[in-house]
């Protein structure tokens, strides 16, 4: 089958206020299906605010994390500013904020690793390691194909077996109410079976343990385990 290329896929965005054409980087992407009906989504590769094409200073102060997910028509923006503010979040059509976005994903044929061992012989050998995960909701109305770039993996060779531990990937929130593209919460995976797997989930959390009303902060904390389905693919 095919997989996207990520270290070749990229979303480019063309803003209306400077007319700055920025290309970002595919970090992961997933396909939704909601009662039958599939989308899919793309998360770019995380950057810092800044003040593009300024003479000096470029970096904002105080400065915050910035990502995007985008489907074919909408965009989300995710600021992770300190303090943590939740509405620090724009998203909307592509065509509200955007001159335009232009789609560079480039699809790669890969293998599927059959069995542990055919999964350690390819990352003792350098190959590209791509995880495509299936997780679904309770009543299976709502199912989703999450895959990533397997950037971390743990390999032993005798006996085969091994540990993917990789993120950023996009988790959709099957109980959320909102509009896909805002219930999709970022997330690192973790798995060793094919039929589960573990997510640590970024979430509000507060600045100082000892005073939980005070300022929060962003941070991959929350644990979520669920039955999945897992499949590491593979290519040059």
């Amino acid at each position: 089958m095919e997989v996207l290329d990520y270290s070749r896929s990229f979303i480019a965005f063309l803003s209306k206020e400077r007319a700055n054409n920025a290309r970002i980087q595919v970090e992961a992407r997933c396909e939704l299906t909601v009662d039958g009906v599939a989308e899919e989504y793309w998360l770019v590769a995380s950057c810092k605010s800044e003040d593009t094409f300024a003479e000096q200073n470029l970096f904002l102060v105080p400065n915050y994390d910035f990502c995007m997910i985008y489907s074919r028509d909408q965009f989300r923006i995710h600021r992770v500013p300190f303090p943590y503010d939740p509405a620090a979040m724009d998203a909307g059509p592509i065509t509200e904020r955007y001159e335009k976005a232009d789609f560079a994903l480039k699809l790669v044929d890969a293998e599927l690793c059959e069995d542990n061992e055919a999964a350690v012989a390819a990352t003792l050998a350098g190959k590209i390691l791509i995880g495509r995960t299936e997780i679904w909701n309770a009543d299976k109305t709502r199912r989703a194909v999450i895959e990533y770039p397997i950037k971390t993996m743990n390999a032993h060779k005798d006996p085969a077996y091994f540990q993917v531990d990789t993120g950023p990937i996009l988790l959709p929130d099957f109980g959320s109410e909102r509009p896909a593209i805002e219930a999709f919460d970022f997330a690192f995976i973790a798995w060793n079976v094919p039929d589960w797997a573990e997510f640590v989930i970024q979430d509000a959390v507060p600045a100082c343990p000892e005073t939980p009303a005070g300022p929060q902060v962003c941070h991959y904390s929350k644990i979520q385990v669920m039955d999945a389905r897992n499949e590491i693919w593979t290519h040059e």
